[in-house]
């Protein structure tokens, strides 16, 4: 199974996944690999559209499997390089044929099944699902189901005439059946909105976006391509937002594009003069208006990130959308929901599905926990305290999910969400938006009235005939508003903006406002600045009266760190400690003399090697040092031991050892962003 999800003797292509498991097709493996990652920074600068294009190598893919190249840990995971590309259905193809052989394996070894699937089963409805035993736990009794399309909608109905199927009280069971689950809410489960502060005076706002979705048949292939440009509204406030084009290696009918959609878009067709003012919006007319104003502005968006031609792009077959959808942020406070039962995947809590992220949390990282819990359980470790360690590792692998995914979004204002801690990012609002924000979340609930957002639209073709381009035409070096063609486009976004006045006029122009004011009414165009060499003005701004004019000079970022302190054991991490505060103290906990370090390495130290005040790590000038306190066995960096008292800085992956118990210190996130990234 690991070979048919990569090997070097095969190749990735359109692929039939059952047909590469059953070994019917040898010559191709599941996955494709990613050959380049490319980043578009086509935000403007200084008053004139701007482009930076970073194209990263890519990791090179293993010659065999190696289990212990698999990263466990969710920080690791999303810190990490991505390596493949793979439709989600395919690998939960791959994951329920491994179960299937393990059955399998066992009924020919004359043994009961460690494995029994219920592939069309529910939960039974009503109170009878789940039952309360005299210990605490719950059992659960399930029914078969019968699926259907019924009206346009999606339905799931007990099959009639099947009996209930009763599992008893199991040792473990875990609730994953996506956004929004049932089960885990009449369990007493709730999710709650996750809410941001953009620090534009705004206060903290919900963190919402809205995509357009479609599958354009054109060869991305092994890429990963991310871009990042600037929208203006009918005032010249500019919006950041993003697209994303990921495909399959070798396979031109898979072109995943995702555009992000302004705030103050709202695809109103009245609004457009494409139908009347009073025109009913459930009658045809209205309803082709607004897929022609959203498929209008996805292929302007999508043809902006694929750089083909606008009117190509409309030439090509799409097999599904453009769909609006809208990605709200919503995570629990407690994955134990039972005293066997936990709430896990995306039914915990979900994030930007940009990053790919709920796939590899919910699959790998709640996955691997599960594995955790039943590793513990072998050890000795009782129910209650492996199952509740396994509800917070749940939680703690959501959390970085959230922190990864609120740099993805882009508001009313050009401000990145940064990396907040989640639980800050958690607290109620209680400020004022200002009136600015609700003139957004008005156009958003314009938009969402005018398209309803159906989440079974996932299922529903809308297919635009055209096309396949078997081949993606390189990264122009220049902007697209900047090339020939699009001088029209230029000169209209032009007109958008306010110019800025000239900071070394900014004296003379107070002084004027004092004088009693000029009747005769005078009007400054803006003028572009500069230009790229060898780029043309467009000839309506060439005949403006010249302005200084500039959006305003972005600073330079770095991404936001977090910093851990990982426990080591066989060189594999066993803990990993955040350092939330500027000063946590390292020790070893001790109840009977009233020790508790921030750090309490008690359980990794079976020798009491490490003394109850050992070491303290904490923050200056935004680094992190470390210095020993007096400890019995000291505190050594790397090879070195340190005096007490004397402190040294820490670097991302360095060696500590207190006493007998090695730890590495990780600083995520620190790396610069990428070139296409780092003037933001």
């Amino acid at each position: 199974l690991a070979e048919v999800f990569y090997s070097p003797e095969t190749r990735g292509g359109d692929i039939v996944a059952d047909e590469v498991i059953d070994g019917f097709d040898a010559e191709q493996h599941i996955v494709g690999t990613i050959h380049d990652v490319e980043f578009i920074d086509d935000r403007w600068r200084d008053g004139l559209p701007n482009r930076v294009v970073t194209v990263l190598p890519p990791p090179p893919a293993p010659d065999h499997p190696d289990p212990g190249k698999i990263r466990k840990s969710m920080v690791d995971v999303l810190d990490g390089p991505s390596m493949f590309q793979s439709e989600a259905a395919s690998i939960q193809k791959l994951l329920r044929r491994y179960l299937e052989l393990v059955a399998e394996m066992d009924l020919e070894a004359g043994l009961e099944p460690r494995v029994q699937m219920f592939c069309h089963h529910r939960v039974l409805t009503g109170e009878d699902g789940f039952y309360e035993t005299p210990d605490g736990r719950l059992g659960v009794r399930i029914e078969a189901l019968q699926e259907f399309d019924y009206k346009g909608k999606f339905v799931r109905t007990r099959m009639p005439g099947s009996e209930v199927i009763d599992l008893g009280v199991p040792q473990l069971f875990m609730i994953a059946q996506g956004f929004s689950s049932s089960d885990a809410q009449r369990l007493g489960f709730q999710q709650h909105d996750v809410e941001v502060d953009h620090e534009d005076g705004r206060g903290p706002v919900v963190a919402q976006a809205d995509f357009l979705a479609g599958l354009v048949e054109v060869l991305v292939g092994g890429r990963l391509r991310r871009r990042i440009s600037s929208e203006f509204d009918e005032d010249g406030q500019e919006y950041w937002i993003r697209q994303i084009a990921v495909g399959h290696e070798n396979d031109p009918e898979v072109g995943w594009v995702l555009c992000q959609v302004p705030d103050f878009k709202t695809f109103d067709p009245v609004e457009s003069g494409l139908v009347p003012a009073g025109t009913d919006p459930d009658t045809p007319e209205f309803f082709a208006a607004v897929q022609a104003l959203l498929y209008d502005y996805y292929t302007k968006q999508a043809a902006d990130i694929l750089d083909i031609p606008r009117n190509e792009l409309k030439q090509v077959q799409m097999i599904y959308g453009p769909k609006l959808f809208s990605l709200i942020e919503r995570i629990g406070d407690d994955a134990l929901v039972a005293a066997n039962g936990v709430v896990a995947g995306d039914s915990f809590g979900n994030g930007h599905f940009l990053t790919s992220g709920g796939a590899m949390t919910g699959m790998i990282g709640h996955g691997f926990r599960v594995l955790e819990y039943w590793q513990a359980r072998d050890a000795g470790v009782s129910s209650t305290e492996a199952i509740h360690q396994l509800a917070h590792s749940i939680k703690e692998d959501t959390h970085a999910w959230l922190q990864v995914s609120a740099t993805e979004y882009s508001q009313a204002l050009p401000i990145n969400f940064g990396g907040e801690r989640i639980e800050q990012i958690n607290q109620a609002s209680g400020g004022d938006r200002g009136a600015q924000a609700q003139t957004i979340e008005a156009a958003r609930r314009q938009r969402h009235n005018l398209v309803p957002l159906n989440p079974s639209d996932w299922r529903r073709l809308f297919i635009h005939n055209g096309k396949v381009i078997s081949e993606l035409p390189d990264l122009g070096a220049s902007h697209p508003l900047m090339r020939p063609e699009r001088e029209l486009s230029l000169a209209a976004v032009m007109n958008l903006v306010p110019p800025a006045p000239d900071p070394e006029l900014a004296d003379a122009e107070l002084e004027r406002s004092r004088q009693p004011p000029d009747r005769r009414a005078t009007t400054f165009m803006p003028a572009i600045s500069h230009v790229g060499a060898g780029q043309e003005l467009p000839a309506e701004v060439r005949t403006r009266p010249k302005a200084r004019f500039s959006i305003g000079r972005l600073t330079a970022r770095r991404a936001r760190s977090y910093p851990f302190l990982c426990v080591l054991k066989d060189g594999q991490v066993v803990q990993r400690f955040e350092l939330e505060r500027d000063q946590m103290l390292v020790g070893r906990g001790d109840d009977g003399e009233g020790a508790a370090p921030d750090l309490d390495l008690a359980p990794f130290d079976g020798d009491q090697t490490v003394s109850r005040e050992h070491a303290r790590i904490r923050r200056e000038d935004g680094r992190f040092v470390i210095e020993d306190l007096e400890s019995t066995n000291r505190t050594r960096l790397g090879d070195s031991p340190l005096s007490p008292g004397d402190a040294r800085q820490l670097e991302d992956g360095q060696l500590i050892s207190f006493g007998g118990v090695t730890a590495a210190f990780r600083l995520f996130g620190t790396s610069e962003l990428p070139a296409g990234f780092s003037q933001s």
